[in-house]
């Protein structure tokens, strides 16, 4: 039988619509649904029964009730409204994004009599978008917090815009950065470092090392933790308000923490952020705080280079500041009294003294260029060892005779347990008796009058051990760590008490290893003494033994010391802590005519410079206590003029440009380098003095 065409076409088209993935409706101008078909329940919960001769507004939001009116206006008026994207509701409450083209049904005659609506669900569209947009903010905030923090160096600035700006990014109610501390008695803890959004007490508590809580796992290599909800994770319990944390902790649900790596994977630190509502932090807020962590990682990388970098710039200035006194003091005594004994102006029981000074100086002269060339040989790789059987108890027994003319100084008792079956070790004598020596001159230093060393001798499974212990100035917690560096001094700069160069442990360490063997350092703090442990293998490898060809420098001639200028009737008030320069100084000015008083420390000489009425004073810089610098502030700032204005002259090993300036700054009138020559300090002294007397 053969069907109409108008009939054929109403049933193609009511399969067409239902069939449809997009819902299709249909309504009276008052907004009455007179059609609903499958996609429509599919989409908006509703069935067709329930939804036939009910208003369409039972889908649409109660904050968008007006855009149906907008709708109905336009269709009332003959017009079209195509893809416009809005909000509806479905029956269970779920919100779902939707675009809807609406176009007015006319009658016979062209009047509109209702609207026709094809809606679609644009949810996973609307979800790319926002996953994207998502994704670019993201991806701008780790630019902003990283543009933020790139241009500093300064570690504590970096981990505080971090944390403020990534629990501003985060929406966290509070944002933490906790660094982690190897502590050798404690194990791996951590301690905050930063703070946004809450205050300090609030995690008191929290540092303790007991109070893991759930940044611990994060910590100790475990990872990002991302809680939705505290109270319902078995691991912490639900213990509200603090749930599980310690008493006096922010209440909060939501935990982010996310850990902070070296490049070479180590955790140094971590991000916390909470929130006191459950739910708070979605996957993107933990890929951003994931980022925000490279980032600190890498800034605070660049921060430790940086540092390490300036570390390495002030010990080398430090140095080379200190070789420079070193050399120098010695060097002053050398060429002051060879200029002087050149010149016949030493006689008797003078010459004595002063060839006695030449070689003590000398001495200490050569230590120091041994020392200087031995970091040189160790830093290229050049030092060799000369390997042969070595007995320990004669390498101790020479060390102990070489420093007891100085403990002997001090009152200071040397004492020695050596085990007698320990037979020989491989090894240089002469490097293994300089790795004694240094360790029993530094104990012997470092010990105060009336002390005790003790050298022990030990085997020890399979190695032998020499300790070396004392109850001298002990070493500080912080140095530690530091006191086998090169060019490392717990008493450095100007004031230190001690000479050196900061070298002896670090040859010390080198040699040790160089054998095979290892060197340690223990004390429990200042003035409670130190003890170094040397350990070397009971078998050696044996080395060739290659000794290196040396040749003395040169020295330029100098013409003898003649004629001096007088200092008749002038007082010279000289301030050194050195017993040798300061005789120097008495024997080259009172050659010259001068009365001399020495002081040994700047204080002393502050005490006396009133009464001693001085025309001109020669002051050393470094000494211990208080040093030149600040001698020379303190006189100028004294009531009494005619001491106020004393010339005076910084005759000092400091020899550099900046220490010259500082000199001249702090009010000196001179600066003096040693060694000076004798007759530059005499023409210097009268030049002073004759300032004096015409001020």
């Amino acid at each position: 039988m053969t069907r109409s065409p108008g009939r054929l076409s109403s049933s193609l088209l009511a399969r067409i619509v239902e069939s449809s993935d997009d819902a299709i409706v249909s309504k009276d101008l008052d907004g009455i649904v007179q059609f609903w078909n499958d996609a429509a329940e599919r989409i908006f919960g509703y069935r067709a029964d329930e939804m036939i001769g009910r208003s369409i507004r039972i889908i649409i939001p109660a904050d968008r009730q007006h855009e149906e009116d907008f709708v109905l206006g336009r269709i009332r008026a003959g017009q079209t409204v195509r893809h416009y994207e809005t909000i509806r509701q479905r029956k269970d409450g779920q919100l779902i994004p939707i675009s809807v083209t609406v176009s007015p049904v006319h009658d016979g005659d062209g009047g509109v009599i209702g609207a026709s609506k094809i809606a679609r669900d644009i949810t996973e569209r609307v979800r790319l978008e926002q996953a994207a947009l998502d994704q670019a903010n993201m991806s701008r905030r780790l630019s902003e917090i990283g543009s933020a923090i790139s241009g500093s160096l300064d570690r504590t600035a970096i981990v505080q815009k971090v944390t403020d700006m990534a629990t501003e990014a985060t929406g966290a109610a509070f944002g933490a950065f906790f660094h982690v501390v190897e502590d050798p008695k404690a194990g791996r803890t951590f301690t905050l470092s930063t703070l946004s959004g809450a205050r300090k007490e609030a995690f008191a508590r929290f540092e303790a090392p007991r109070a893991t809580g759930i940044l611990g796992p994060t910590l100790q290599g475990e990872g990002i933790v991302r809680l939705d909800d505290v109270t319902e994770d078995p691991r912490y319990g639900q213990t509200a308000p603090h749930h599980g944390m310690p008493d006096g902790h922010l209440p909060v649900r939501s935990y982010l923490a996310v850990p902070v790596t070296t490049p070479d994977g180590r955790v140094i630190g971590g991000l916390l952020f909470g929130h006191p509502d459950a739910g708070v932090f979605s996957e993107l807020d933990e890929q951003l705080a994931a980022g925000v962590a490279s980032w600190t990682s890498v800034a605070l990388e660049n921060a430790r280079l940086y540092g390490e970098a300036r570390t390495a710039d002030r010990l080398k200035d430090e140095f080379l500041a200190v070789l420079s006194h070193e050399l120098r003091t010695p060097l002053n005594a050398i060429l002051g009294y060879a200029r002087l004994l050149r010149g016949g102006m030493l006689t008797g029981e003078k010459a004595d003294r002063g060839l006695e000074t030449l070689e003590r100086n000398a001495s200490a002269l050569t230590q120091i260029v041994e020392d200087v060339l031995d970091i040189s040989r160790i830093v290229s790789g050049k030092i060799r060892l000369d390997v042969q059987p070595v007995e320990l108890q004669l390498v101790i027994h020479n060390s102990i005779a070489t420093v007891q003319p100085a403990a002997d100084a001090k009152q200071i008792r040397l004492q020695t347990v050596i085990d007698p079956t320990i037979g020989p070790v491989s090894g240089d004598p002469n490097r293994l008796q300089q790795v004694v020596w240094n360790l029993l001159s530094n104990a012997v230093k470092f010990t105060p009058k009336g002390g005790r060393v003790q050298v022990r001798l030990e085997r020890v499974n399979s190695h032998v051990e020499i300790i070396v212990s004392d109850t001298g100035s002990g070493i500080k917690p912080e140095f530690l760590p530091h006191v086998f560096e090169r060019f490392r001094q717990a008493d450095a700069g100007t004031t230190r008490k001690t000479g050196g160069l900061g070298l002896g442990l670090s040859i010390v360490r080198h040699i040790v290893e160089l054998h095979g063997g290892s060197v340690t350092a223990a004390s429990e703090g200042e003035h409670k003494g130190a003890t170094f442990r040397v350990k070397l293998p009971l078998m050696i490898v044996h080395a060739s033994g290659v000794r290196e060809r040396r040749e003395h420098p040169r020295t330029r001639t100098v013409e003898p010391l003649v004629n001096l200028d007088r200092l008749d009737d002038i007082t010279v008030l000289a301030i050194d802590d050195e017993a040798d320069a300061r005789g120097l100084l008495v024997t080259v000015l009172e050659a010259a005519g001068a009365r001399v008083v020495t002081e040994s420390s700047a204080a002393q000489a502050l005490e006396v410079v009133t009464h001693a009425r001085p025309d001109v004073l020669l002051v050393d810089l470094g000494m211990p206590g208080m040093d030149g610098f600040e001698f020379i502030t303190r006189l100028r700032a004294l009531e009494d003029e005619r001491v106020r204005d004393l010339p005076a002259a910084a005759l000092t090993a400091f020899a550099r440009a900046e220490d010259r300036t500082r000199a001249l700054q702090s009010g000196f009138e001179m600066h003096l380098a040693k060694p000076v020559d004798p007759g530059e300090l005499v023409a210097s002294v009268a030049r002073l003095a004759r300032r004096r007397a015409r001020g």
